[in-house]
């Protein structure tokens, strides 16, 4: 393990972990080792310690045998999203592909998909679908068969070239939200976007992660979502101006929903987070107010999940953040 390379790998694996030991990541670093059809040699693996728990060394790991892996630890943790930036300075892969430590491959051609959409040449980004794995109230486990999603990190290759191109980041000052930012961020500005018409990735059932904990309130940490789009509109005005009115309107229309779907938020600072955000955009806020609501008739549609929400106070929703927009 850990073998000098002289040649560049195809993909960088980046597995950011904090308090999985040993034994969870060995259930994520066999699922990569027991791959068929590919050359390791292709393949580099980057564990991330952000803080947390420190791993003593690799020998727990000697026995994937195929496994090129490199670790190193950050005493200062700073979130997923930071421990995956680190893992970026790190590695050396043309391509980019994140495994969060408490997931793994959904089957052994897993990578062996990827690697056949960039075998004829370099892609931005490369999306597949992936496996939800879900918990029902006994106990008892199901599985949602997911269609490829812009917004998480799982099941997909980034190339290395056009992150730097691009001057994509991970956040590190979002914790929540951080893979909306980043994912969406490299699908929107990218021109060359390869979709995998297969499920190679499984999301599997962590009560405690990010999403799923009840104590880290991800649904209504509304005033970070409103965080991130700041930073997101800021991107898209500097790399693709032509979105920017579309994706402004959208994300106000958007916010209407999701305060209406995420009651327990934070009022005070959701106002706050999206006044600095409102004040950055304030040019495009006449301009857009037919694209808000074509936004609203498109979300509303028969058969949508937010085709049952009252719309009628959605005049008084614009009236008050242009109120606070210009406060």
């Amino acid at each position: 393990m850990d073998a000098k390379k002289t040649t560049r790998p195809t993909v960088s694996i980046i597995i950011p972990f904090h308090n999985e030991d040993e034994y969870q990541l060995v259930i994520a670093l066999a699922s990569i080792n027991y791959q068929v059809g590919i050359d390791f040699n292709e393949v580099e693996i980057i564990l991330v310690g952000d803080g947390g728990h420190q791993l003593a060394n690799l020998d727990d790991f000697a026995i994937l045998n195929n496994l090129n892996i490199r670790y190193k630890y950050f005493e200062n943790g700073g979130g997923a999203g930071v421990a995956r930036q680190r893992g970026m300075g790190i590695a050396t892969g043309r391509y980019y592909m994140f495994v969060d430590a408490d997931d793994q491959f959904y089957y052994d051609g897993a990578l062996l998909e990827f690697f056949h959409a960039v075998a004829q040449g370099d892609h931005e980004v490369v999306v597949a679908k992936y496996i939800e794995q879900g918990r029902n109230a006994n106990g008892s486990y199901f599985y949602l068969h997911n269609d490829p999603v812009w917004s998480a990190a799982y099941a997909k290759w980034f190339n290395s070239d056009y992150v730097e191109r691009m001057d994509l980041h991970w956040l590190d000052d979002i914790r929540i939200f951080e893979d909306v930012y980043f994912c969406s961020m490299a699908i929107e500005l990218a021109s060359d976007v390869v979709w995998i018409n297969s499920f190679v990735y499984s999301w599997l059932y962590n009560p405690k992660s990010t999403v799923r904990d009840p104590a880290l309130k991800f649904n209504v940490q509304l005033d970070q979502w409103a965080k991130m789009n700041k930073y997101y509109l800021r991107k898209i005005r500097e790399k693709a101006p032509q979105k920017l009115a579309f994706d402004f309107g959208n994300s106000v229309t958007t916010l209407f929903y999701w305060q209406k779907k995420n009651p327990g938020y934070d009022p005070k600072a959701l106002d706050r987070e999206q006044k600095l955000m409102l004040k950055e955009n304030a040019d495009l806020w006449d301009s857009t107010q037919d694209i808000m609501q074509q936004r609203l008739q498109v979300l509303h549609k028969k058969g949508s999940k937010y085709a049952n929400y009252d719309i009628s106070d959605f005049s008084d929703y614009l009236a008050r953040y242009k109120a606070l927009m210009n406060s």
